[in-house]
This record gives C-alpha cells, sequence and structure tokens, in this order.
C-alpha cells in the first residue's frame, strides 16, 4: 500500500529530505499556536491560559521522552550503538517522563481538570518522541525524508482530529485523547510500513549498552529540559502571580519566538551529518565554515522577524487571536529579542553535541536555568508581562554568551592539539 509513497529516485532523495524536512519542521513549529488559536476561539481565553500552560510543560517533559538523544544519534555515523537499543532506551526515558509528569501535577497542586489535561499532552508528547527516534534512524540511514514525511501526516491528522473534537464538544480533555489514539495509530501504521526498505528490528533491552547510551546522553537531556525550563520558568510565574488571561497573553505574544527556530530548525537538520563528518575528519575549516553560514542566517533571519515584529506583530497577533495585543509592542519586542538568543543557543548546543563536548553544556545550561528561577518572580511582579519578557530574554542571553565562550575555547584546544 504505501510502497510508492516511500520508494523514490535516488536523485531524488536529496530534494524530497529538503522539503519534507522543511514540511515536518513548520507543523511541528506552529502546532502549538494553532491549537492555542483553535482553543482560543472555541472555549475562550481562559481556557486558552490552561491550555497553553499544559502545553509548555508537556514539552518540557518531552526533553525527558527524547532525552537530548536525537542529534546524538543523528550523528552516530560509526553505528556505536544499534536501532535495537535506540528503541529500547526510549521506552526506558518515556516511562519516566510520564512518572515525572505526575509527580509534577501533584507538586504543583493543580486541580483535575487542568492536572489531567497537562497529563494528556504529555501522553501525546510520547508520540512525538517514538516520532523522533525512528526519524533519527532513517536520517542515519539517509532517508530524512522518510522522517519529515511521517511526522507531517501524524501531526497533519492528530490536529484535525483535536480540531473536529473540540468544534463539537468544547471539551478539552476529550479532544486531547483522541489526537492520543490518533497520532498512536498513524504512527504505528507508517512506521512499520516503512519496514519494505529500511529493516527495522525489535528493541533489544541490553541493559549494559541502554546505560551506557543514558549516560552519554544525560548531559543532553539535562541541559534540553533546563533549555525548555527556561523558557517556561515566566510562565510558571505568571501563573503563580498573574491571571490566565494573561497567561494566555503572554503565550500569544510569545509565539512569533518560534519562527527563528523554525528556520534554524530548516537549516540545521540537512547539514548534521555533514558537520558531524567534518568534525570527526578534523576539517576544522569546513566545520567552521558550516556553523558561520548557520549563524549568519539564524542572525539574518532573527533582525528581520524582530523590525517586521515591532511593526506588525501586534495588530496581526489581535487579529489572529481576537484579542486586543496593541498595548504590549515593547513587550513582543523584548520576547523577540530573546527568541533570537534561544535560537543561537540551539545551535550552540548542536555544535558542542558534534564535538563530543556535551557534558559542558549542563554548565551553560545551569546557570541561565538558575538565572532564570531567581528573577522571573521578581521581574513578573514588578513588571507583569514585560518582566516576564525581560526574565527570558536576559536568561536566554546568558546561556548564548556561555556557550559561545565555550566553543571558541574548545576549538582553539582542538586546533592546537592537532598542530
Amino acid at each position: 500500500m504505501f510502497k510508492k509513497f516511500w520508494l523514490i529516485k535516488e536523485d531524488d532523495i536529496g530534494k524530497q529530505s529538503v522539503f519534507w524536512n522543511m514540511m515536518s519542521s513548520g507543523l511541528n513549529s506552529i502546532v502549538s499556536m494553532l491549537l492555542l488559536w483553535v482553543v482560543t476561539l472555541l472555549n475562550g481565553v481562559s481556557d486558552a491560559g490552561i491550555f497553553s500552560l499544559g502545553f509548555s510543560t508537556s514539552q518540557m517533559m518531552l526533553t525527558i521522552g527524547n532525552y537530548g538523544m536525537r542529534n546524538y544519534q543523528a550523528t552516530d555515523v560509526t553505528n556505536k550503538y544499534s536501532i535495537k537499543v535506540y528503541e529500547a532506551s526510549r521506552i526506558v526515558t518515556n516511562i519516566i517522563m510520564m512518572v515525572s509528569v505526575l509527580g509534577f501535577v501533584w507538586f504543583e497542586g493543580y486541580y483535575f481538570e487542568k492536572a489531567l489535561i497537562t497529563i494528556l499532552l504529555c501522553l501525546l508528547k510520547v508520540t512525538d518522541a517514538f516520532d523522533d527516534v525512528y526519524g533519527g534512524y532513517y536520517q542515519v540511514k539517509g532517508r530524512l525524508d522518510i522522517a519529515g514525511k511521517i511526522m507531517s501526516i501524524r501531526i497533519g491528522a492528530y490536529v484535525l482530529g483535536f480540531i473536529l473534537t473540540l468544534i463539537f464538544t468544547h471539551n478539552l480533555i476529550l479532544s486531547c485523547l483522541i489526537s492520543i489514539i490518533i497520532s498512536s495509530i498513524i504512527l504505528i501504521v507508517l512506521i512499520h510500513s516503512t519496514k519494505i526498505i529500511i529493516p527495522l528490528e525489535k528493541p533489544s533491552f541490553q541493559w549494559n549498552k541502554i546505560w551506557n547510551l543514558l549516560t552519554e546522553c544525560f548531559p543532553l537531556c539535562i541541559s534540553a529540559f533546563l533549555l525548555i525550563y527556561m523558557g517556561n520558568a515566566p510562565k510558571y510565574a505568571i501563573d503563580a502571580y498573574l491571571t490566565a488571561k494573561d497567561q494566555a497573553y503572554y503565550t500569544y505574544l510569545f509565539m512569533p519566538c518560534f519562527v527563528t527556530n523554525l528556520f534554524v530548525g530548516f537549516a540545521l537538520q540537512p547539514l548534521l551529518v555533514r558537520l558531524s563528518k567534518s568534525w570527526v575528519h578534523k576539517e576544522y575549516r569546513k566545520f567552521i565554515k558550516l556553523c558561520g553560514l548557520i549563524f549568519a542566517g539564524a542572525l539574518f533571519i532573527s533582525a528581520l522577524i524582530i523590525i517586521a515584529g515591532a511593526i506588525l506583530g501586534c495588530p496581526i497577533l489581535s487579529i489572529v487571536f481576537g484579542v486586543s495585543l496593541s498595548s504590549y509592542t515593547q513587550v513582543l519586542v523584548v520576547l523577540l529579542i530573546g527568541g533570537a538568543f534561544f535560537a543561537f543557543a540551539v545551535i550552540e548546543q548542536v555544535i558542542l553535541t558534534v564535538m563530543r563536548r556535551q557534558v559542558y553544556l549542563l554548565i551553560g545550561f545551569g546557570i541561565s536555568s538558575v538565572i532564570a528561577m531567581l528573577i522571573s518572580g521578581i521581574l513578573v511582579k514588578k513588571y507583569a508581562l514585560l518582566g516576564a519578557a525581560y526574565a527570558y530574554t536576559i536568561s536566554a542571553g546568558t546561556l548564548f554568551l556561555v556557550l559561545a565562550f565555550m566553543i571558541f575555547i574548545f576549538l582553539y584546544l582542538e586546533k592546537k592539539k592537532n598542530k
């Protein structure tokens, strides 16, 4: 049934990989904005605030499920670990993720509906986590197009299911549940269908290898978790000191920040293997050139987005979400600057992973997360939503500077060692 869909000419693989990577990255980046928009229109701003906080928490918990493993797996060009081990490790990390979610909602004292929505959104992210591990496998096999196709179809289907259920029932819990069922079924069917061209193996619980893999990727997991926590800290401060309506408004204003990450994702995934090979083969000039190319593109896009956001951002967001955001231009601009720093830090995280210096990420993410935790409550209490924007931008800027310093140091030491 799917044979023609997966079998394509070898000359077309590169083009299709770029197209489907862009398609899947785009869908993945806008899904939260789209769902939030639908919830706002159908259920109102208060429900949108609850949903946005739950979705943000699920994205943070997904870092435990993914365990920061995708970039490591995609750059595992020596095949140190088999797909069987990656599959088994993903089962382990997702069990840990869901236990963590239960602990989180209990610790935060969420009332039943808020807790259940958060848990269900995290279950939806479990399907994202398994999609991710197979996506890494297809990428290593030179078929990034397959990863992109599966993600695009799955996201499109569950988003449609969510929207239709919410239209007919206005029930957030049921809509989340339907999305989980649709996402799970499509993922299983599509992954199984790829066996005709790429062999798949059942998970193998080789605990020695799983432990080694989890140990190696632990800094990546913690770093990814802290990276999302850094972005969420202002939201948790808003949850503590302001209202659900304020939470929704902040999330609306925060949405354009993902545009920079969207374009960075377009550029980064197709270059990952080339970046890794240039480092492994000690082609430092080529490595630096590729890094420079990615940063130059991200800087150019960030500048355009900040300028466009300052002029058109709030009017467009007001039309899209049906609320008045005209008085929040300053908040939006500060958030867009923070979003640029955040995108640069994501690039730096990948570079340090390729250099196999991921353990040092903990320093940068630790510093920036502590700063976010310390200043978010203070700034939100004093400046409300503008304070939340300041907290996000200060912590993201700190992270960017610390990681940039590390990259320069490690490049210098590596070149000196190989002279």
